[in-house]
């Protein structure tokens, strides 16, 4: 079979509709709410550049990155908004670079920042760069501020769009490709919590028969579902792991979110680190919630369709604390208050740097009795012992790859001595998961059994053929024992996936180069460039092939 017949067929993950109509349905009966609501951090979440609201301090910006020495500048031409870097020669040898990329799309309401992404071909992928609000300036983007290079191949995945943007349309069977438009509504939608309105609108406008219109009132489910439809992008804690055959893309309004993804958290309950989507788990430590129980949710403190002035929060809050507390509970001084404007969430809700959002700085949701210190920093957090939130029922299964992903993060061998004898068991309970054979084959691998592993990610890619990070490993281990074509089929599978896997991309490469094609090696080390034009590796190949 030739390798373009071999190639999965891609199509859309999700159909045209499934029932959704999107905000402006929703507007002719809720304009006052959807007026209200189109204001807020959740519906300006996500979108495209340039088009409706206008980013923050899009154009003019700029600063010099010190580890890459890489200049970024943001410019604004008729062709749209660009992030612009360059670098000068350095007296060690360290040749110029100079580049750009379009700014496509934006996530983050801009409330504590925004991010960039663009586009090439129809993969998406995030830019270096992010305007921090509260800084009022540019800087590296979270996690890019530790490579010595300009970066630019950074998917973006679905399970990081769809919490910044609603009805996104990935393609399957790819890791970072979406049709165009990526997603068909900006921000989180109506309908993200609401769930389809097709029918409502229907029974609403006599269109269909008078009856159940399958609108979602969150306040009126039961506090697990209501709470789960917050816990979609508000809860992530040490690993979020999908049940088997799940998604969190097939949670709706009014489902149980625990049915489809198991967020494990710490046991240990003292950690005061915060991270981007910690709210909820925060929430749950605070002694507010565990002496109110199931009546205190997100919904008592935050109107999901508005939120009040800077100039008002202060006072909007105190409300909202008063409806339990009494002032004369309050521990600090008269005068204290005073100078506090009698600011309840200034004193016991303080915003602190999270630990994986670059300079971000968010709300700590465990209502303090005082100011609580710095978050201390990730590695701290290797020692943690796992538990499902909330109690709900997970296996080894869902154990195992939640310390396996863990494990990878922190770096910790306690974790993937874990991870293994679970994962062990998992897959002698059901040998065609996918998700474990995976996982357990990287496992393998660490502990120098490549033969072993090699034959779990085959395994693996017989069932879901799109994990391209076991179709690059496998790759490698066939490399290694010679089967270059097999190699190259599943480099080159993977590439079509993604196609700035720099690791696949720059294998072909050296694959190429032994087996004497230098021709090919040289177009497949341009493309490497074309993509990421700052590859250390990428540069070295380049001066050894000329």
């Amino acid at each position: 079979m030739s390798l373009t017949a071999q190639v999965l067929s891609l199509a859309l993950i999700s159909s045209p509709s499934n029932g959704y109509v999107g905000n402006r349905a929703c507007m002719p009966c809720h304009s006052a709410i959807s007026r209200s609501y189109s204001a807020t951090p959740m519906a300006l979440s996500s979108g495209r550049v340039g088009a409706g609201v206008v980013p923050l301090q899009l154009a003019g910006g700029g600063f010099t990155h010190e580890a890459s020495r890489a200049a970024y500048r943001i410019v604004d031409e008729p062709g749209g908004y660009f992030l612009e870097f360059a670098r000068a020669p350095s007296a060690s040898g360290e040749s110029a670079l100079r580049g750009r990329r379009r700014l496509d799309y934006f996530i983050g309401s801009g409330a504590a920042g925004r991010s960039y992404l663009f586009s090439i071909d129809g993969f998406l992928f995030q830019a270096p760069v992010t305007f921090y609000s509260r800084l009022n300036r540019w800087d590296m983007s979270p996690g890019f501020e530790r490579y010595d290079h300009v970066n630019l191949t950074r998917p973006i995945e679905t399970n990081c769009l769809e919490c910044h943007a609603s009805r996104t349309q990935a393609v399957e069977g790819t890791q970072n490709r979406y049709a165009e438009p990526p997603f068909l509504q900006d921000g989180i939608a109506c309908e993200r919590c609401h769930g389809p309105g097709e029918q409502h609108v229907r029974v609403m406008t006599g269109r269909a028969p008078t009856g159940r219109t399958e609108i979602i009132n969150p306040v009126k489910l039961d506090a697990r579902r209501r709470d789960s439809i917050c816990e979609q992008c508000h809860l992530t804690g040490e690993a979020r792991i999908a049940r088997l055959g799940r998604s969190l893309s097939m949670f709706r309004p009014g489902d149980l979110l625990s049915d489809f993804v198991v967020s494990f958290v710490s046991r240990e309950s003292g950690d005061r680190s915060l991270t981007a989507t910690s709210h909820v788990e925060k929430l749950w430590q605070s002694r507010c919630k565990k002496e109110s129980g199931d009546r205190l949710w997100c919904g008592t403190c935050h109107d999901p369709h508005e939120v009040p002035e800077v100039a008002a929060q202060g006072e909007y809050f105190r409300k909202k604390c008063l409806a339990c507390h009494q002032i004369s509970a309050c521990a600090g001084s008269a005068a204290l208050r005073a100078a506090a404007k009698d600011n309840c969430a200034g004193c016991h809700m303080s915003k602190n740097r999270v630990t994986d959002g670059g300079h971000g700085v968010l709300t700590d949701h465990t209502i303090a009795r005082a100011p609580r210190p710095v978050a201390p920093q990730p590695a701290a957090r290797a020692a943690v012992q796992l538990i499902p939130f909330r109690g709900v029922v997970a296996g080894e299964r869902e154990h195992g790859l939640a310390y396996a992903e863990v494990a990878v993060s922190a770096g910790d061998r306690s974790h993937s001595n874990r991870a293994f004898e679970l994962l062990e068991r998992a897959m002698k309970n059901d040998p065609g998961d996918s998700a474990v054979l995976y996982r357990l084959a990287f496992l393998y691998e660490q502990r120098g059994d490549t033969e072993r592993a090699a034959r779990l990610y085959a395994r693996a890619l017989g069932i879901d053929p799109s994990l391209v990070v076991a179709m690059v490993n496998l790759a490698n281990h066939y490399a290694q024992q010679g089967k270059l074509q097999q190699a190259l089929r599943l480099w080159q599978d993977a590439l079509r996936r993604n196609p700035a896997l720099e690791e696949a991309r720059l294998n072909l490469v050296m694959a190429y180069a032994q087996a004497g094609d230098i021709a090919a090696a040289r177009s497949a080390l341009a493309k490497a460039l074309e993509l990421n034009p700052d590859s250390p590796l990428a540069r070295r190949l380049q001066t050894e092939l000329r």
